[in-house]
């Protein structure tokens, strides 16, 4: 496992780093912010972001990456799905047709973290 999380924001902060061995709990506030408790019970961060095509995309994310790193110092926490890629055309039906993208997949990228006392 992974020593840090890592998630690359477009806001002014450009990432956090949030330790894996200091997490307890991770849930879904909003549809725009997931909470990431830890095991002091004292603190969290709650991460923004866009809203996700699953609603738990981003909690899905966060435990993917928590286990995708095995030694290593840090894994980035993935993007979710926010718009699905769109396909027409018969390519796949047997028929040898064109298929083509008419919407392109495009993911839920993360804006803010904030660290705070547990209230």
């Amino acid at each position: 496992m992974a020593q840090f999380l890592k998630f690359d924001l477009t806001g002014a902060q450009e990432e956090a780093l949030i330790p894996v061995a200091e997490i307890a709990n991770v849930e879904t506030l909003t549809t725009q912010t997931t909470q990431i408790d830890l095991t002091n019970g004292l603190f969290k961060y709650v991460i923004t972001h866009e809203i996700p095509l699953e609603a738990n995309g981003v909690v899905k994310a966060i435990y993917a990456a928590m286990t995708a790193n095995p030694g290593g110092i840090k894994s980035t926490v993935g993007i979710p799905t926010k718009t699905a890629q769109v396909v027409t055309g018969t390519g796949e039906d047997g028929l040898g047709g064109k298929e083509t993208i008419t919407t392109a997949r495009a993911g839920a990228t993360y804006t803010s973290s904030a660290y705070s006392a547990v209230v």
